[in-house]
C-alpha cells in the first residue's frame, strides 16, 4: 500500500508540469482580477473553480467520459481553442511585462492589465458561469496531455469492476498533487504584502509559459 501512494504521488508530481496546467493558472490570475474588478471576494470563487477543474479532470481522465474526449472532432477542437488561448496568454504575458518594466523603472503606472480584463456588468448568474464554465473546458483541453499509463491504468479497471470506491482516494490524491502549480499560484496570489513588481513578474511568466505550452501540444 505504502508503494502504491508514493508512486501516485510521484505521478501527481510529475503530471503537474503538464502544460495544461500552466493555462489553467493563467485563467486563473485573469479570473481573479476579474473579480476584484466587480469587487467581489475572490477566495470562494476561486474555491469553486479549483473545485470544478479538479471534478473535471477526474470525469474526463476516468472512466465512460473518455469515449468523448477521444474522439478525433473534439481533439481537433481543443486544439483550435488552445491555440486561440495561447495567443491570449502571449499577449496578456506582453502587458503585463510592460507593467514589471515601467515599475522597475520607478515609472508611475495604472493597472491598465487588469482594466483590460473587465467587463461592465455581471450578475450572480453571470459570475457563477463565468468561474464553472470555463473550469470545465479547461479540465477537458488538460486531456490532450496524456495522464501516467499507470495510474490511468488503476483508475479505468477498477471502475470498470465496479470497484471505484476503492481507488477512488487514490485517483483524488493523484488529481490534488497534480494541481501542485496552481496551489503554489493561489498562495502566492494571497500575499497581502507582495510586491506590485512581483506581482507584474509573476503573472508575467505564467502567461509567456502558458503561450509557448502551445507548441508541446501541436507536436
Amino acid at each position: 500500500m505504502n508503494d502504491l501512494i508514493f508512486t501516485v504521488s510521484g505521478a501527481g508530481l510529475r503530471d503537474g508540469l503538464n502544460p495544461c496546467i500552466f493555462m489553467t493558472c493563467a485563467f486563473f490570475i485573469t479570473h481573479g482580477l476579474w473579480l476584484k474588478r466587480i469587487s467581489l471576494r475572490t477566495g470562494w470563487l476561486r474555491f469553486n473553480f479549483v473545485l470544478v477543474y479538479a471534478l473535471g479532470i477526474l470525469v474526463f481522465n476516468f472512466g465512460p467520459a473518455q469515449i468523448f474526449v477521444l474522439q478525433k472532432n473534439f481533439i481537433f477542437t481543443a486544439k483550435i481553442l488552445y491555440f486561440i488561448l495561447g495567443v491570449w496568454a502571449f499577449v496578456a504575458g506582453v502587458l503585463f511585462f510592460k507593467d514589471w518594466f515601467f515599475l522597475r523603472r520607478g515609472l508611475p503606472v495604472e493597472d491598465m492589465t487588469g482594466k483590460k480584463m473587465k467587463i461592465f456588468f455581471a450578475g450572480d448568474a453571470v459570475v457563477v458561469l463565468a468561474t464553472v464554465i470555463p473550469a470545465m473546458v479547461l479540465s477537458a483541453l488538460a486531456t490532450l496531455w496524456p495522464v501516467d499509463k499507470y495510474i490511468l491504468l488503476l483508475g479505468n479497471l477498477t471502475i470498470l469492476k465496479g470497484q471505484w470506491q476503492m481507488v477512488m482516494p487514490l485517483l483524488v490524491s493523484y488529481v490534488v498533487i497534480s494541481m501542485w502549480a496552481l496551489w503554489l499560484l493561489w498562495v502566492l496570489l494571497g500575499i497581502k504584502n507582495l510586491r506590485l513588481s512581483l506581482l507584474k513578474i509573476i503573472c508575467s511568466s505564467v502567461f509567456f509559459t502558458a503561450s509557448s505550452c502551445m507548441i508541446l501540444m501541436f507536436q
